[in-house]
């Protein structure tokens, strides 16, 4: 079993190299991918100085967001060193290799799943895959929070070793490579947001599971890189969110026009929502 993990960078080199230098060593990872996202700050110059026979640093041309960055590395993983499974993880997070090991011992154990996680330590990285309904309560935060909140209590309670659910978060997870692929891996369309929702909407039409490790943890600084970028603002990054629904509610809900509509009033007081949120935390 060959193993690969994709680590996106964008103006984060610090981070970057922070969980580089924790899991360089990993036996459980063959080859280490990092692409930079068109950073432009001398990170790629930074991260490009790391490698070695089984660190790869690539850069892109052009800044497309979380999707086409992670398929990026993906690609070039598949062409140069076929692994059998793929790790994604932000910058902002750590993990342990034997929490590695265990998710690439579970996709490789149950061909039933094409994705798995641990759970995160910090809040919650797991929902249930969102029809209409369920995209319009994410659009409010404290809404969403609750539900994930009751989602991660009762995968707690019955604590089973691997546990169906409908989508883990993007911070870090692992696939197995050839159902990435079969899937034709994220959708590009997307640039912040519902990249991991659409993916396991993807693995679901393929008849594929996601799961949960529910025993195991990893951290997470909960988008820090973000945080970095758009000043710790909650409202900030939010039109990416109502512009990655669109394409999820277009091409994969095939939602009409009354449903947009009812959509873009919810943004607008999902989006009121988070500045009041934002304005609270800095008073």
């Amino acid at each position: 079993m060959k193993t690969t993990l994709i680590i996106l960078n964008y103006k984060d080199s610090e981070r970057t190299l922070t969980l580089l230098n924790k899991v360089r060593e990993y036996r459980i990872l063959d080859n280490i991918v990092i692409v930079d996202n068109a950073s432009g700050d001398g990170s790629y110059e930074s991260l490009k100085r790391e490698e070695d026979g089984r660190i790869h640093v690539i850069e892109r041309e052009e800044n497309g967001g979380y999707s086409s960055g992670n398929n990026t590395g993906a690609l070039y993983a598949l062409k140069h060193f076929r692994p059998d499974i793929l790790f994604f993880a932000n910058p902002d997070v750590f993990f342990t290799e034997e929490t590695a090991e265990v998710m690439a011992g579970a996709l490789e154990r149950n061909s039933g799943f094409a994705s798995v996680a641990p759970l995160v330590r910090q809040g919650y990285n797991v929902w249930n895959l969102p029809g209409f309904p369920g995209v319009l309560m994410s659009l409010f935060l404290i809404l969403f929070t609750l539900d994930k909140k009751r989602i991660r209590a009762g995968l707690e309670r019955h604590n089973k070793e691997l546990s169906e659910v409908g989508v883990v978060e993007g911070s870090f997870f692992a696939v197995d490579a050839g159902k990435f692929k079969e899937v034709q891996g994220f959708d590009e369309r997307t640039f912040l947001y519902s990249e991991e929702i659409i993916l396991a909407r993807r693995f679901r039409a393929h008849g594929y599971k996601t799961g949960v490790l529910t025993r195991f943890r990893y951290d997470h600084l909960h988008s820090a890189s973000i945080k970095k970028i758009y000043r710790s603002s909650k409202a900030a990054a939010f039109h990416h969110f109502r512009d990655s629904f669109r394409i999820y509610n277009k091409y994969y809900l095939k939602t009409n026009a009354l449903e947009d509509r009812i959509f873009d009033i919810c943004w607008g007081l999902g989006y009121a929502e988070r500045v009041v949120y934002d304005l609270v935390l800095s008073s």
